[in-house]
């Protein structure tokens, strides 16, 4: 008998956890905070996409930065002799450590920085988003606002 009833309660746990991992998406969809949260980084990514892909590129200034960030490399450690076509070099130091990765992944081409810079983008959203879900800021009130203000700062900035 007592093989039975282990077999009955291992056969209850089964159940119990197949019944719970196929009502987990439902449940999951049924709270609008954490729908929102995942809708929110997959609409932006496919609009950041659309962006890198068919809105035409404007240098502004990465060409500068990869020549301040060449001439880093190159051995120049004078602030004032690291120019780009923008002017000499006004950002502190850690911007040439952290561009000369950039500049060494990309290999100094705009298109895959463009990805890259996308990439972090949606890496920060969801991460702000994550917040804004444990925090419970999107079911406060104004939610519609906020959410508008974030995507719209952060949209104004890929642009």
């Amino acid at each position: 008998m007592a093989v039975k009833n282990s077999t009955s309660a291992h056969a209850k746990r089964s159940r119990k956890k197949a019944a719970a991992s196929s009502s987990l998406i439902p449940k999951f969809m049924k709270n609008p905070k954490t729908t929102v949260a995942l809708a929110l980084p997959i609409i932006d990514s496919l609009l950041v996409s659309f962006i890198i892909a068919y809105v035409p590129y404007t240098k502004i200034d990465w060409d500068a930065h990869m020549s301040q960030v060449s001439g880093f490399l190159g051995g120049e450690r004078d602030y004032k002799n690291l120019k780009g076509d923008t002017g000499p070099l006004v950002y502190p130091a850690g911007f040439l450590y952290v561009y000369s990765a950039i500049q060494y992944v990309t290999g100094g081409q705009v298109f895959p920085a463009q990805i890259l810079f996308g990439i972090l983008y949606i890496i920060n959203l969801g991460i702000v988003l994550l917040i804004y879900v444990k925090t419970d800021v999107l079911l406060k009130q104004h939610q519609g606002r906020r959410l508008q203000q974030l995507l719209l700062k952060r949209q104004i900035v890929m642009v």
